[in-house]
């Protein structure tokens, strides 16, 4: 099974919705996960119909800002179990396996906004005790190491998340790919790049699908990259293994 998500940072162009068609052409994930979608349920409709896409979940934008999509193939059986602005969380059931949750997640964009984020991921693990898979655009980085460009980020803050995962029982995936998933795309001095989207689960999630990798595609319309997670309880490619903490 394949999960893709991507900060699309908004839908309302032409170009937003070939490439939604070439990396669904490209990759044929069962399930997608869009963030920051800027546009309405109604929009989101002609996408889900437009891709291929049997079922969809939206939450729609506030302002300017946020909107989150989860999208899926017929072949997969999803019951919604909570959403905020900032997640959308679900039970799945594919191909005949085992049930488990997966939730897509946005962390607020405003460093002191975040700390409702980790209380949101807090107040999740504490429901529905099934292994669980989160994927998405956190905002936020786990030590200075994943950042290149610009002042270091916050101690205090680098803490707060890694204390949220640790909490949660989420351990980091890794990746295939190249290592930042957000850039400001300068062509000076002035670039800054980050790995803010990331796949997390749980132990048991881990033991249920042990050759899962989360794989860094490429940037296109959007400043972040879509990922794509390969959940997997058997190995496929010998030697593919994400790169992890």
């Amino acid at each position: 099974m394949k999960v893709m998500v991507w900060n699309v940072r908004g839908l309302g162009s032409g170009l937003a919705f070939r490439t939604l068609l070439n990396l669904k052409q490209n990759h044929n994930p069962e399930v997608l996960i869009l963030l920051e979608t800027k546009v309405t349920h109604v929009v989101m409709e002609s996408f889900r119909v437009n891709l291929g896409f049997s079922g969809k979940l939206v939450m729609n934008y506030v302002g300017h800002s946020g909107g989150i999509c989860m999208l899926w193939m017929g072949n997969i059986s999803v019951d919604l179990l909570s959403y905020t602005q900032s997640h959308i969380d679900v039970q799945v059931v594919s191909h005949g396996l085992k049930t488990w949750r997966l939730t897509g997640f946005y962390g607020h964009p405003e460093a002191t906004q975040r700390h409702h984020s980790w209380a949101l991921l807090w107040c999740l693990s504490e429901v529905v005790d099934l292994p669980r898979l989160c994927v998405g655009d956190f905002n936020e980085i786990l030590c200075n190491s994943e950042k290149e460009g610009g002042l270091e980020r916050s101690h205090l803050l680098l803490d707060n998340f890694r204390k949220a995962l640790n909490y949660c029982g989420l351990e980091d995936l890794g990746f295939l790919g190249p290592q930042f998933t957000w850039s400001n795309r300068r062509n000076d001095n002035q670039l800054i790049q980050e790995w803010l989207d990331r796949g997390v689960s749980t132990f048991n999630w881990n033991q249920m699908f042990p050759f899962s990798s989360v794989k860094h595609l490429d940037l296109w319309p959007s400043d972040h990259r879509s990922l794509l997670i390969e959940v997997a309880n058997t190995r496929r490619n010998q030697g593919n293994e994400s790169v992890r903490r």
